[in-house]
């Protein structure tokens, strides 16, 4: 995982990138890891999704009620291992900026 790359550079994809990268991760993540961060940063995700994704995301995270900052970290560092494979693998439309590094 490029240390680069954050949770915040999940709001640069595109609606079928965001699905590819939530498709590889455990729902209880996406949860834990949308639930920690800030609503500006959840707004702009979840924006990107279909309006009923979107809806059905917002209100389990409701649910779910506060998420611990230990666990919500963990979700957004996975989200971001699963953004960083996809891009190398060209599977996602995300330049790693590790990647277009020179030696």
């Amino acid at each position: 995982m490029s240390d680069l790359v954050h949770f915040e550079d999940l709001a640069q994809l595109d609606g079928g990138d965001l699905k590819a990268v939530f498709g590889q991760v455990d729902d209880l993540d996406i949860l834990d890891a949308l639930a920690g961060s800030s609503p500006h940063m959840r707004h702009q995700i979840l924006t990107k999704l279909p309006h009923a994704s979107a809806a059905r995301l917002e209100a389990e995270i409701v649910g779910r009620g506060p998420v611990g900052i230990l666990p919500a970290q963990a979700a957004q560092r996975n989200l971001v291992e699963v953004l960083c494979r996809l891009s190398r693998g060209g599977q996602v439309a995300f330049d790693d900026p590790a990647d277009l590094m020179v030696a």
